[in-house]
């Protein structure tokens, strides 16, 4: 094959696999840091609300492309922080989500826009160490932006909504037949707003 046809099939193969960023094809992982806030519960034992206080939260995520748009997502946060306010005491509070979606990516060249939808649990532990953690199911949905500066490293800048499941009535954190108190309602709200390092394979 003559030098000059071999020239031009390497550039249009170079071409060829150029028209689809690499980082849209890509596993992605993304450790992230962001600020958690909301989440309210009706403490039936003193008549009252009872709410998480706001705080840094950080975890990380991994995703795999599915389609030309749409990836498959792990997500994994953490949010050290008070369950305070009203006439009870207050006390630390951990709160890690375990969760897993689908995410859609719109968008060309180095910037991408992105909707995500999660599926999994959230686990509240109590910083006393004598009294058990409760892990609920959980929902969130999530919008943001993807910006590539080079091909393999990229910004994520997003907000996220996250809805856990407390349907009924019930006590938490419970040690020996006591518990830390007692809770009613339907659902617990709460939100964050992060900023993370992609780092594309």
């Amino acid at each position: 094959m003559p030098r000059s046809v071999k020239m031009l099939t390497a550039l249009a193969v170079a071409l060829l696999l150029g028209a689809i960023p690499a980082r849209a094809q890509s596993v992605q992982i993304t450790p992230f840091v962001g600020y958690a806030f909301g989440g309210s519960v009706r403490d039936t034992v003193l008549e009252e609300s009872r709410s998480f206080d706001a705080a840094l939260a950080y975890g990380g995520s991994l995703n795999f492309p599915i389609s030309p748009t749409w990836r498959f997502e792990l997500l994994y946060s953490r949010q050290p922080t008070k369950l305070a306010n009203g006439l009870g005491p207050s006390f630390d509070v951990t709160i890690e989500r375990y969760m897993g979606g689908f995410q859609e990516e719109k968008g060309e060249g180095n910037v991408r826009w992105f909707g995500t939808v999660w599926f999994g649990a959230t686990r509240f532990i109590p910083g006393l160490g004598d009294f058990g953690s409760a892990t609920k199911f959980s929902a969130a949905v999530g919008l943001g932006v993807k910006t590539f500066p080079v091909k393999n490293v990229g910004l994520r800048f997003e907000a996220r909504g996250f809805y856990t499941l407390v349907k009924g009535e019930g006590g938490a954190f419970c040690a020996s037949g006591t518990c830390l108190f007692a809770f009613s309602g339907t659902g617990l709200w709460q939100g964050d707003v992060s900023a993370g390092l992609i780092l594309a394979f």
